[in-house]
């Protein structure tokens, strides 16, 4: 065998060691489709659980008890999958450590629903519970999208998780406005509030745009035709006052609105979900057909010349014209490795720059939440209350909200 042949070695080591992180980002993607199918059932059965406690309706009590046996097999769902990844598998530390919070999150929800259900808990309590645990599933998503290596992956996640936030921030815009317009108008803190949700969404969907591929943002411009209506019910509460309370009727409506705009946002969900699924086996299929070239390539350089003589070393420089290899092999076969290296070179050298665009990303949502965090515990608030802090902040300042989160994190680390 040629030198060539242990650097082909190392190369099909290379490429079987991305194989198997591609295998388990694709088993990582998988749980992401089936916590945001979870998110999506919850979401739906908070907006169901907070109108049942604002009208005190008890024809509500069925379909919201359809929804929340919905949610509980979406969550079976979760807990079956994830009982495949209990081993770890070379996991980070950080994911499986937001899976085991999540869990333990799930575990309050029965205690919750029993609540909800027997009417010992007020709407916005209510709201909160389900909130906090969708926060807490979304984190989960978040790190699956910072375990990503291969860039076209990386950015699907990016853009999944971006559209996921904006439509958990219309599930939250939903249920405070259904309790604003339950009570007939929304105070100065209030209309605040559907204010910074509303801002919220359009970052996020914004964010979700710049990392998901052309057909995705075509399709969401096209189901983007409940946003009118909500638009005028969103202006309508910012123009709400105390002394001229609005009709509490209008909270089915604005709940109805609301409903048909999130249930639009679901098809693009699952569309995100799907084509991260197919771009994983894309991936993998590449990656396996790499892996066959180069085993044919290290059979070839093991083969012995005709003669029995040894094949001659080349040079990655090149060699003498007048020296021809003695195999009839070698000229190619080094020809063939070269050019084999430097497309991994190439290959590499993009991916990393792509990388570093989706990495950019998440590094920015990671100071948000860290931001979120430090303003919890140095001023005891809760997440939603701390995401409207900060959000103030960056109004207040005219400064973008990443470097207002990025000046609170130097602060709370200094």
């Amino acid at each position: 065998m040629t030198r060539a042949g242990p650097a082909l070695k190392f190369l099909l080591a290379a490429r079987q060691s991305e194989l198997q992180g591609l295998e388990q980002l694709a088993h990582t993607c998988a749980l992401v489709t089936l916590v945001s199918e979870l998110i999506h059932a919850l979401q739906k059965e908070r907006g169901y659980s907070n109108l049942r406690l604002c009208l005190r309706r008890d024809a509500l009590a069925r379909p919201l008890a359809t929804l929340s046996e919905l949610a509980q097999a979406r969550e079976q769902n979760v807990r079956v999958f994830l009982d495949t990844m209990a081993g770890g598998g070379g996991r980070k530390a950080r994911l499986l450590d937001r899976i085991a919070y999540a869990l333990y999150q799930l575990d309050d929800l029965p205690d919750l629903r029993w609540r909800v259900r027997e009417q010992r808990i007020g709407a916005q309590e209510a709201s909160a519970g389900f909130t906090r645990l969708i926060a807490n599933l979304l984190a989960v998503v978040f790190e699956a999208a910072d375990t990503a290596l291969d860039p076209d992956i990386a950015a699907l996640l990016v853009a999944l998780l971006n559209f996921i936030q904006g439509k958990e921030l219309a599930g939250q815009e939903r249920a405070f406005g259904v309790t604003g317009y339950t009570a007939g108008h929304f105070d100065a803190a209030a209309k605040a509030h559907m204010a910074e949700l509303a801002a919220g969404q359009q970052r996020s969907f914004g964010t979700c745009a710049r990392y998901a591929p052309a057909e995705i943002e075509a399709e969401w411009q096209a189901a983007r035709t409940h946003d009118a209506p909500v638009e005028r019910l969103r202006q309508m509460a910012q123009q709400t006052d105390p002394a001229q309370p609005t009709d509490p009727g209008l909270a089915e409506l604005w709940f109805d609105l609301c409903t048909t705009r999130i249930d639009a946002m679901q098809p693009i969900t699952a569309r995100l979900t799907t084509l991260l699924a197919a771009r994983c086996r894309q991936r993998i299929a590449e990656t396996q057909e790499t892996m066959r070239d180069h085993r044919l390539l290290l059979e070839r350089f093991g083969q012995p010349p005709a003669d029995g003589l040894p094949a001659m070393l080349f040079s990655v420089q090149g060699r003498a014209l007048d020296q021809p290899p003695a195999d009839g092999l070698g000229e190619e076969l080094e020809r063939s490795l070269l050019d084999m290296l430097q497309r991994q070179t190439e290959k590499m050298q993009r991916a990393d720059e792509a990388l570093a665009l989706a990495r950019a990303a998440l590094d920015e949502q990671k100071d948000v939440q860290r931001a979120k965090r430090w303003l919890m515990q140095s001023q005891r608030l809760s997440e939603s209350e701390a995401h409207a802090r900060l959000q103030r902040l960056a109004m207040e300042s005219g400064l973008p909200l990443i470097a207002v989160a990025r000046r609170l994190v130097r602060e709370g680390q200094g």
